[in-house]
């Protein structure tokens, strides 16, 4: 998977939602379109990619990507890692 080709399109998918999001719902409106139509692998790798320091990722995918790693890292059987990202304080 090429990290720079999703970092590319989570940053794309941010900048939809904040256009069409109520102020500050943008994060999580980019969530669950990341969750609803990525496939886990491409999510894995984002999530890894955020541990990883995020480069390229803008603010809102940022925390969209941060909000996935939590949900991850709350599932049963979760391995820590990658999926323990916290988001950025505003």
């Amino acid at each position: 998977m090429n990290i720079d080709h999703l970092t590319k399109m989570a940053n794309e998918i941010g900048s939809f939602f904040i256009t069409e999001s109520a102020p500050g719902q943008a994060p999580r409106d980019v969530a669950g379109h990341l969750r609803r139509y990525w496939e886990p692998r491409m999510r894995r790798e984002i999530i890894a990619h955020l541990a990883r320091g995020g480069a390229g990722l803008t603010d809102v995918a940022r925390d969209a990507v941060a909000i996935l790693a939590a949900e991850a890292a709350a599932k049963p059987g979760a391995a820590p890692g990658p999926a323990a990202a916290a988001p950025k304080a505003p």
